[in-house]
């Protein structure tokens, strides 16, 4: 991120697709951290999928596990049992 003007009273001019990026790459590195972790947990084989703009944790059935990320950058799985969150 970076001013678009130097002097007082100029606009900031910030990339949210580079952000937004940004996010989803931090996101994705995350999941592949937790993907070992609960795949011996479970001992299922899972991986990191998109679901539209999503990113989530599947196996062979499906989505086990949505990603989000809360407001102090942590990453949140929320289980996925058939169409219902838990």
């Amino acid at each position: 991120m970076r001013p678009s003007g130097t002097e007082p009273g100029d606009f900031v001019d910030y990339d949210m697709d580079l952000l937004e990026a940004q996010r989803r790459t931090r996101m994705r590195s995350a999941l592949e951290a937790s993907r070992i972790e609960l795949s011996e947990e479970l001992g299922l084989e899972l991986h990191v999928a998109n679901e539209g703009n999503e990113l989530v944790l599947a196996d062979a059935d499906g989505i086990r596990y949505r990603a989000t990320m809360n407001p102090q950058g942590r990453l949140v799985l929320t289980a996925v049992r058939g169409a219902s969150l838990l």
